[in-house]
């Protein structure tokens, strides 16, 4: 019985980690973010002092001192890391299937079966592919493994619970900070639909619930304090002056960062950062909403289904106050994670109810909400590969006039310098604007010189001035495409204007 139950495990998993890979081969390519430029420009024992260690994501950084002493190619160690982090993700997946799969304890393989695809739609979601796209793709989802393996300690009750969610909340914490956001939406995720399939009375079950999460939320806090210390720690140690932090000195500023949230927010929940269709996110909230009134749902499971939107939003919103973020998809993940997370409600809920007319249109649901990421994970992963495209044909034809100039003249280039004009755009025309996924590397200030030096296959000095050569009507001009007129030649200096 045991070796039957082990191979019908082992079948799933082979089964989750190949959808897995089907739906994200495309980043088992090489393929670029604004981080891979500057990873390449500074080098493997470079690049953590500069980021990961005043960020304190002490295990990206050792993992990329380790490929620097290994000597390991970057494009083998891009994709290479993206493989471990798919690997990962499939593992999450496999897991929280089977968590909430051990709660309901369903008798039909259609209702497993269902389980498994809400585990993916909550797991790999839209914001889920930002984690891929970077160097350290395998720590960041490596981060998320780790809050479910916290998910299932706590499930299991097992001695030293508490500590050991402890430890390894902390080790996430350490691979990136942004990922602890995650564990709340699970574990209250977890607990409501314990609380719909148990029996005992409410008011016992409630009080369980409240005092597990102030534990839970404690140990959180805590974890979240030891990464802070950890970021203080690496920048005073490198005698950084680099500063994330808001600092909102007077209500008008307040005023002023609470517009600018709400803009955040109409971008990360209305437009989905353009990776869903506009408003999705709403009316499956209320479509959910209306099922479990459908399905009869009792009063306290609906109050706290709507604590569970409630803490998703606070645990976004309020680092935006913190924090100087702007629209990212990676630190906004909660948001993303609703969907799946109120699709494993409902299906709890419709498993205590006879079968008919309403578990159909649940089933439907959950189905059609697969097909839909799917598709939308799919079309936007090659919208990143269709960027990486267009990045890489300006640098080849910025490469291309820079040897001519050369040729010509007999100049030798040695030096770089840019300027923005008149309204720089962050993406390329006829590319979907999804944040770090098709973001133009030409563009980003932090990877500008760095993209100019990977495709030149140059070291340039730095210089910021503007050219004695340029004209106002050029450097005033509003451009929405590069063309060689933005390359400017003088001397030992290529100076290039951003769009």
């Amino acid at each position: 019985m045991l070796k039957k139950l082990k191979n019908q495990n082992t079948l799933k998993y082979l089964i989750i980690l190949g959808i897995t890979l089907l739906l994200c081969q495309n980043f088992l390519q090489m393929h670029y973010s604004s981080d891979t430029y500057v990873l390449y420009d500074l080098g493997y024992m470079n690049y953590p002092q500069k980021y990961f260690l005043l960020d304190g994501r002490l295990i990206s950084a050792i993992v990329c001192y380790m490929a620097g002493i290994l000597h390991i190619p970057i494009k083998a160690y891009i994709i290479g890391m993206d493989l471990i982090g798919i690997i990962f993700l499939a593992t999450a997946i496999f897991l929280i299937s089977n968590i909430i799969e051990n709660i309901i304890k369903p008798e039909k393989n259609i209702t497993k079966i269902l389980i498994m695809v809400c585990s993916f739609i909550l797991i790999l979601n839209q914001f889920t592919l930002e984690y891929l796209v970077f160097p350290e793709s395998a720590i960041m989802c490596l981060g998320v493994l780790l809050n479910v393996i916290a998910i299932k300690i706590m499930v299991q009750n097992s001695k030293l619970k508490y500590l050991k969610i402890f430890l390894v909340l902390l080790i996430s914490g350490l691979c990136y900070q942004g990922v602890l956001n995650v564990f709340p939406i699970l574990a209250i995720m977890v607990y409501i639909v314990k609380q719909i399939i148990d029996k005992r009375e409410y008011k016992i079950k409630e009080k369980e619930f409240f005092v597990e999460m102030i534990k839970l939320a404690a140990i959180v806090i805590i974890v979240l304090g030891i990464c802070m210390a950890a970021i203080k720690i690496g920048k005073t140690m490198l005698n950084s002056k680099q500063d994330r932090m808001m600092h909102l000195i007077d209500i008008e500023a307040v005023k002023f960062r609470g517009e600018t949230v709400l803009e955040y927010m109409d971008e990360l929940w209305n437009k989905g950062m353009h990776m869903l269709p506009t408003n999705i996110n709403t009316i499956i909230l209320v479509t959910n909403f209306l099922i479990l009134l459908l399905l009869k749902t009792k009063k306290e499971m609906i109050m706290q289904y709507i604590l569970l939107l409630i803490v998703a939003f606070t645990i976004c919103i309020v680092p935006m106050f913190l924090f100087n973020t702007g629209v990212c998809g990676r630190v906004n993940e909660p948001l993303m994670m609703l969907w799946g997370a109120s699709l494993i409600i409902i299906l709890a809920q419709s498993t205590i109810i006879p079968e008919g007319k309403r578990t159909s249109l649940i089933n439907i649901l959950i189905i059609v909400s697969f097909i839909i990421n799917n598709i939308y994970i799919m079309q936007n992963i090659t919208e990143h590969i269709a960027a990486n495209r267009v990045d890489e044909n300006m640098g080849k034809t910025i490469k291309y006039a820079l040897e001519q100039y050369e040729k010509e003249t007999g100049n030798k280039i040695t030096k770089f310098s840019y300027t923005y004009d008149r309204n720089p755009q962050q993406y390329s025309v006829g590319i979907k604007p999804i944040g770090s996924l098709t973001e133009r590397k030409f563009a980003c200030s932090w990877s500008i010189v760095s993209t100019v030096n990977f495709y030149c296959e140059r070291k340039f000095e730095v210089i910021r001035k503007i050219p004695e050569t340029s004209t106002i009507e050029t450097l005033s001009k509003d451009y929405t495409e590069f063309s060689e007129e933005q390359l400017i030649f003088d001397k030992d200096t290529m100076y290039m204007i951003i769009y």
